[in-house]
């Protein structure tokens, strides 16, 4: 797919057509609603809930692991957990007594918060999927996860 059209005998970006604009827009644009219904409902912005949501899908992370899942650099990640665990939604353990990392899992306070969380996340959801068909959504989240392995595998060279 062309991602450039002639404007005035110069090749420009097409913004209709490049798929990282897009993108760009649409993360954008869910990253700004997002964070001010969560701080509005929760007290917590768009990175600590996405920490909150990631601890609930895979307990016990290290927060090393939590910033390769949500894809955050680890003084983000660690405002977050600390913000988190002050708050009482975090409960951490230390694998011995002399660990420093600790692995993090949601306390009871943390689930209840989060199934509040979800709530919202399914209704904002399924606002920004309407008139899109399931096929169509299945079609745009494997197309998503081939970007994010090309992705990678650039990263990977450029170290």
């Amino acid at each position: 797919m062309k991602i450039t059209l002639n404007q005035d005998n110069r090749d420009v970006l097409d913004f209709e057509c490049y798929p990282q604009h897009l993108l760009s827009v649409v993360s954008n644009k869910i990253t700004s609603i997002s964070s001010n219904q969560y701080l509005s409902q929760f007290g917590f912005g768009h990175v600590e809930m996405r920490v909150l949501a990631s601890i609930a899908y895979r307990p016990h992370q290290k927060a090393v692991e939590v910033c390769a899942l949500i894809s955050i650099d680890k003084a983000a990640a660690s405002r977050a957990i600390t913000k988190l665990a002050d708050a009482g939604f975090l409960v951490g353990v230390t694998e011995s007594p002399k660990g420093k990392q600790k692995r993090w899992s949601l306390s009871e306070a943390g689930w209840e918060l989060h199934e509040r969380f979800l709530k919202t996340v399914i209704v904002r959801n399924t606002g920004m999927t309407k008139g899109i068909d399931e096929a169509e959504l299945e079609a745009f989240t494997q197309t998503m996860h081939k970007l994010m392995a090309n992705l990678s595998q650039m990263e990977q060279k450029l170290v």
